[in-house]
């Protein structure tokens, strides 16, 4: 029953899958190909001499790390708002579709007098979601590795350091994941879920953002998970193994509490 339960998860989000990842390969061939463009001296070794200028940059990349440098250039696209915006649609479009549309529309009665227990069904749909995230990730890291090889630029950036990139954004996605996964175990209306994973992660991204650029806020960047995020960081110094791991923990709790809501729950309300 998992297994019919996953394929039909599985093919529910193909379309919506597979455009995305399409998209996040063409974000990352792009990103070699304009660092070819800008960081091999078109742009001045000074530009940033500027600390207000260094700052914005630091903020968008979630790092110090030169952006003149390919761990710098490319990190900024792992986080930028567009391939963020791309994984979190992902995120919040798999959980909706989870448990909160199918009560919105009434099949979950359907799917509940069938001899399976709710949270199997909900763990093939959070299964799908996670195999989904790794061709997400797999294809954006595809993108960065034909930029390597078609891009001088590149030539000395190792792929398997590029691996390092999309993996640093696996424990923001499982956190983010697990406050999707868990709003739409407790929900009733795809809007609820939309509105409450959207408002984390934007939030939480403005929150670090600010944070950067306004020392009045320094003292509560911590509570922002993108604090946290630096694929250019990794990619220059490694895992960072300490953020990386209290992120995914609290994210499997958090999934861990779904389970506990959608087995518990009145399924007709």
């Amino acid at each position: 029953m998992f297994g019919m339960l996953l394929w039909t998860a599985w093919r529910r989000h193909r379309t919506l899958r597979w455009s995305l990842a399409v998209g996040l390969f063409l974000m990352g061939l792009l990103l070699a190909g304009t660092f070819q463009a800008f960081g091999t001296g078109l742009l001045p070794d000074n530009l940033f001499e500027d600390s207000s200028l260094m700052n914005v940059f630091d903020a968008f990349t979630g790092s110090s790390v030169n952006i003149l440098t390919p761990q710098g250039w490319l990190g900024f696209g792992y986080v930028h708002p567009f391939t963020l915006m791309l994984l979190v649609v992902w995120i919040v479009a798999s959980a909706a579709m989870a448990i909160a549309r199918e009560v919105e529309d009434g099949t979950i009665e359907f799917l509940a007098s069938r001899p399976v227990d709710r949270r199997v069904i909900l763990a093939a749909r959070v299964t799908a979601w996670g195999l989904g995230v790794v061709v997400l990730l797999a294809a954006s890291y595809l993108g960065t590795v034909a930029g390597i090889v078609f891009f001088d630029a590149l030539a000395d950036f190792s792929p398997v350091t590029a691996l390092l990139l999309p993996l640093s954004l696996v424990p923001m996605l499982v956190l983010i994941g697990g406050v999707a996964f868990l709003t739409s175990a407790a929900s009733s209306t795809r809007s609820r879920v939309y509105s409450i994973a959207v408002g984390f992660t934007v939030g939480s991204y403005f929150l670090n953002f600010a944070s950067s650029l306004w020392s009045p806020l320094e003292p509560v960047a911590p509570i922002s998970l993108f604090h946290y995020v630096s694929p250019g960081k990794w990619a220059l110094d490694g895992i960072q193994w300490g953020p990386a791991v209290i992120m995914v923990v609290l994210g499997l709790i958090l999934l861990c509490f779904a389970m506990v809501v959608v087995d518990r729950r009145d399924i007709t309300a």
